[in-house]
């Protein structure tokens, strides 16, 4: 179920990714990361339009390839660059894992695939649940069993959507 009068703010910071990512011209290193079969030819075609040093990783889900992008994020240096491609609930992970190492914002890309899962982050326990959901939803709470409100806000360094109690406006 759909609250219209939360989820259509005049405010939101939803991302509005590109239709189409292109490779960095100024990067001189390439982490390519791909998840999901989705992502294969994403990640194939930045593969061909790259003829400096690139790293490449296909996952199954952000938490597989957490490890390997952490080994790559320790190493990186100046122009470096991170691509990352699939599914959003999967790309905000993997790129707040990038920003909370330190990379930059203008040092990641990212192509996204499909919308339909998020991770919403309870306001009341702090727990991240994941979701088949998109922003204005109502979902309850993996954490505290409250029915939460998927509001049109996304925290870049958690990767995650804020969820709050869905009759808060009750207690006005």
């Amino acid at each position: 179920m759909t609250d219209e009068r939360m989820a259509a703010g005049a405010r939101t910071s939803l991302p509005a990714w590109p239709e189409r990512v292109e490779v960095d011209p100024s990067g001189r290193c390439f982490a390519l990361l791909g998840v999901g079969d989705e992502a294969s030819e994403i990640i194939r075609g930045w593969l061909r339009s790259v003829d400096r040093p690139v790293w490449t990783l296909q996952a199954d889900d952000a938490a597989s390839a957490s490890e390997s992008l952490a080994a790559q994020l320790r190493e990186a240096r100046v122009g470096w660059r991170l691509m990352l491609a699939g599914h959003e609930v999967d790309v905000l992970a993997l790129r707040s894992q990038a920003l909370s190492a330190g990379a930059l914002e203008e040092e990641v890309r990212c192509q996204v695939t499909a919308r339909e899962r998020v991770v919403v982050h309870c306001a009341h326990c702090a727990t991240d649940t994941e979701v088949m959901a998109v922003a204005g939803d109502r979902t309850v709470c993996g954490g505290c069993g409250q029915l939460l409100h998927i509001y049109s806000h996304v925290s870049w360094l958690r990767g995650s959507h804020l969820g709050f109690r869905a009759d808060v406006e009750a207690f006005r």
